[in-house]
């Protein structure tokens, strides 16, 4: 069995996650700090643990997760560290599918074209994608 094209490449992926935690300790969408050591809720099981006596299955909302500015979907590199960035777990949830411009204005109540530029962030897309 082949590996999917987009998983291809798990350990340049795994290294630039690392980076960008090391790198970052504020969400990127709501500015607030990120605490880097939550990792699931404690006690809290998945309708499918098998394992009753686990310390906790469900992912903490708050922890720090990386997150493409440009979604892949949208064209967006996984892999430029320009692309990436640190947010939580539920704020990268809301963004969805969304560019980090798209999301802050949604969050902001204000469209994308009424939303001033990030102009703190550079983005540039892959040229393979």
């Amino acid at each position: 069995m082949t590996t999917p094209a987009v998983n291809a490449n798990g350990a340049r992926r795994r290294s630039l996650v690392k980076r960008v935690k090391a790198d970052e300790h504020d969400c990127a969408l709501c500015d607030n700090p990120v605490d880097k050591t939550l990792t699931f809720i404690l006690g809290e099981h998945g309708k499918r643990c098998p394992h009753r006596d686990c310390i906790g299955c469900i992912p903490h909302p708050m922890r720090g997760e990386v997150d493409e500015d440009i979604p892949r979907s949208r064209g967006g590199s996984p892999y430029e560290r320009s692309n990436c960035h640190l947010m939580h777990r539920k704020c990268n949830q809301f963004k969805s599918d969304m560019t980090l411009a798209e999301a802050r204005a949604k969050l902001r109540g204000q469209s994308a074209t009424e939303a001033p530029a990030d102009t703190d962030r550079t983005v540039v897309a892959s040229p393979i994608w």
